[in-house]
């Protein structure tokens, strides 16, 4: 079996105006205050705004936590980054190999959003071999790259590197061309959501969605079919937080008292439609 726990998030409805590593740093020291660094396998941080094009933020994290023995790399995963993180995390301890992995999903936004569409925010947690409170049951994840005029950062890449003319132009932010795109995907994702429930016969207790704002949330849960009513509402007009979405609203979810023990938990993961995930965990 493998298990989460020191869950911890940080939201801020606001620019933080702080690079990705040090906006996880607080998160990250809580969910391995309980645990000797040294003991940390790997430090896996899922984040679109990282602190540089190159190192990985999650080096920068882990020397900053001083998990000298953890290899340490970045995930870009769209919306879904915090569930690819805690799935490729999953993997690595399901393997017997390691038995601790610190996850953060991070979104820093000042650097590339400059329409105020998105909030900043964390969330960490230990995936661990040891016994805990939450165990993991499920985890899906599933990508689609044809929409790729839609919603990007144009510049920075090797198509287009970084000019003078495309900084004065803003090409290094978010560009959305459809912002109603953001609803559409939400709708899907909750098709996708139950289908997947429906497949492998899983019947949650409570479903935690990603943010995204009131429509995206409506557009989602209605979708949902017979599962409608068991949608985790508190969050639903906060905004997106990319890749950190749904961890922040799990984390949520947990401190509030809306997860209670012996529920089974659905988080599903979606935003922009490059990507959407599922992962369901049991709380014992």
């Amino acid at each position: 079996m493998v298990y989460i726990k020191s869950f911890s998030h940080i939201y801020e409805n606001k620019k933080t105006n702080l690079i990705a590593s040090d906006l996880a740093l607080e998160s990250a020291k809580k969910s391995i205050e309980n645990i000797s660094a040294d003991s940390i396998d790997a430090v896996l941080v899922a984040t679109i705004t990282r602190d540089y094009v190159y190192p990985a933020t999650a080096c920068n994290l882990a020397s900053k936590l001083n998990c000298n023995n953890a290899f340490a790399y970045d995930i870009e995963a769209d919306f879904s980054g915090f569930l690819s993180a805690l799935k490729s995390a999953y993997a690595f301890v399901e393997s017997g190999r390691y038995n601790n992995i610190l996850v953060s999903a991070v979104e820093s936004t000042f650097m590339c959003d400059g329409d105020d569409s998105f909030a900043d925010g964390v969330a960490s947690v230990l995936v661990t071999s040891e016994k805990s409170d939450i165990s993991i049951d499920f985890i899906d994840y599933v990508s689609d790259g044809s929409k790729l005029n839609e919603f990007l950062i144009p510049m920075g890449g090797t198509v287009h590197p970084y000019t003078k003319e495309g900084i004065q132009n803003k090409e290094h932010f978010i560009h959305i061309k459809n912002k109603d795109i953001f609803e559409i995907s939400a709708k899907e994702a909750g098709i996708y959501a139950l289908e997947i429930l429906n497949k492998n016969n899983i019947n949650p207790s409570i479903i935690i969605p990603s943010l995204g704002g009131e429509k995206c949330y409506n557009a989602f849960v209605s979708s949902l079919g017979e599962f409608s009513d068991k949608v985790y509402s508190k969050m639903k007009d906060f905004k997106s937080a990319i890749g950190a979405s749904s961890g922040i609203n799990f984390s949520m979810a947990l401190a509030d008292g809306a997860i209670k023990k012996g529920d089974k938990i659905a988080v599903c993961s979606y935003g922009f439609g490059y990507s959407k995930s599922l992962a369901v965990f049991s709380y014992n």
